[in-house]
This record gives C-alpha cells, sequence and structure tokens, in this order.
C-alpha cells in the first residue's frame, strides 16, 4: 500500500469508529448484516446444527 492509501485507510476507519455514517451508509451495513445473518443460519442448518469451520 502507498502512504496515501495507509492515509485513506486510517482517516475511514477512524470515521467509522466514531459512528460518523451516512444514512446511506447504515442503510447499506444493515442489509448487509442481515444477509450475513441469513447465509449464516442457513450454513448452520445445512450442516446438522454444527460450524463446519470450527468443527463444532
Amino acid at each position: 500500500m502507498s502512504p496515501m492509501e495507509i492515509k485513506i485507510f486510517r482517516q475511514e476507519m477512524s470515521r467509522r469508529v466514531k459512528g460518523e455514517l451516512s444514512l446511506q451508509e447504515r442503510q447499506t451495513h444493515r442489509e448487509n448484516a442481515s444477509i450475513n445473518r441469513a447465509v449464516y443460519k442457513r450454513i448452520i442448518s445445512n450442516n446438522g446444527g454444527k460450524n463446519p469451520i470450527l468443527g463444532f
């Protein structure tokens, strides 16, 4: 990564940690979280209630 990319990354992380997100970013985050939960539940249910990655 270039120094400029590192600077942008740090600024973006700082903004996100502080919770300075736009309404659109918050909505996108909620949608992604919902999709991720659904995928997780489907994987667990397809593997008999066990996590195939962790093995339990």
